[in-house]
């Protein structure tokens, strides 16, 4: 029997956790801890789940902004469904916004999992919407910016393939780098202790501000990663060179895929073929666990992009993100906060970070 139900009891996360795990549609900003995550930004959430047989077969999680007295819901990307359950995304949809209602929320979006017309791929996506549904009743856009949602993704196809059959898919110029770091003495190894995480992270950081994107910071992120690593959700994989970690690559684990996330490396060893080298081994890695994909992720700058080209990747877009304004007055008068608070988003949450970790 089929039943859709919300949810935040924790033996249903756990649930719904392993299920994003074992099937190829499952989406790592659909974990809970992910989802949870936002409470940096002092924020709610909730789940929504569908089960058949009390045998979880789709659903997602969804993020409830709270700014004073706005309220917000969004699904970052979702629902994630099976296949032969897709009749139940548009029942999912409407209950979502039934909900956002509900608990008078002035603004609802989300985005989903669905690839647009003429992609392949289906394996990790909706197969399709139908054209009568209320997601198209939203308008495109993204109007509430502290929820980040998932464009889609960047696969390198590794299904039935080896390492060299994967390889002569990368650019000329990334060939010439992976021959190249094949003359240092570079090892590659995925970490679990503090010290090698914190250093990793700096790797982050420097690339960060180097490259001028925010990010944040180890003290506020440190146990979400930890926790990431000890349920085999993330890894990180460090470059070592000389005793020394010169470079680290940050990946999750989920939908049967690693899905990268961040990378970095010291500014002294930008020179080296540190990124290239890193990359190779994660699809080293990929294919010895039987992965049928690597998903490099999307977005970045041009020069990002042409990187993440070089190694034969596709791009999978998914349909815009939709929203649905449900109090005209509210939702326009959170507009006038937020573009003066906006420039001021990292300090806010550092606060908030300090704040919980003060009184809880």
């Amino acid at each position: 029997m089929i039943e859709s139900f919300f949810t935040k009891e924790q033996e249903w996360l756990d649930k719904w956790d392993n299920y994003l795990q074992e099937t190829e549609r499952g989406l790592y900003n659909q974990l809970s801890d992910w989802i949870k995550a936002y409470d940096v930004y002092g924020f709610d959430y909730n789940f929504y789940l569908i089960t058949d047989d009390d045998k979880i077969v789709g659903g997602c999680g969804m993020v409830i902004a709270k700014f004073a007295f706005f309220k917000f819901l969004i699904v970052p990307c979702g629902p994630v469904v099976e296949k032969s359950y897709e009749d139940q995304v548009e029942k999912c949809i409407t209950d979502l916004a039934n909900y956002a209602k509900k608990i008078k929320c002035c603004y609802f979006q989300m985005n989903l999992p669905v690839i647009n017309a003429g992609m392949g791929f289906h394996d990790y996506c909706l197969t399709k919407i139908n054209a009568d549904s209320y997601f198209y009743t939203g308008k495109e856009g993204t109007k509430f910016k502290y929820v980040i949602p998932l464009y889609g993704m960047r696969i390198i196809d590794l299904y039935q393939k080896s390492l060299d059959e994967v390889q002569k898919n990368f650019s000329s110029n990334h060939k010439r780098n992976l021959k190249k770091s094949a003359s240092f003495d570079f090892e590659f190894k995925l970490i679990t202790s503090d010290d090698e995480i914190e250093a990793a992270y700096e790797c982050f950081t420097q690339n960060a501000k180097q490259k001028g994107y925010p990010l944040r910071t180890y003290e506020s992120i440190k146990n979400t990663l930890k926790e990431y690593i000890i349920k085999d959700f993330a890894k990180i994989g460090v470059c070592v060179y000389n005793e020394k970690i010169v470079g680290a690559i940050y990946v999750m684990k989920c939908g049967n895929r690693l899905i990268y996330l961040n990378g970095g490396v010291m500014k002294e060893y930008q020179d080296l073929p540190v990124s290239v080298y890193m990359h190779n081994e994660i699809i080293k890695y990929s294919i010895e666990n039987q992965y049928k994909c690597y998903d490099v992720s999307v977005g970045g700058s041009e020069g990002v992009i042409r990187f993440k080209e070089g190694f034969g990747s596709t791009l999978i877009s998914f349909k815009d993100t939709r929203y649905w304004v449900y109090n005209t007055f509210l939702f326009s008068t959170y507009t006038v906060f937020d573009k003066r608070l906006k420039k001021h988003k990292q300090k806010i949450a550092k606060f908030l970070f300090f704040i919980k970790k003060k009184f809880n």
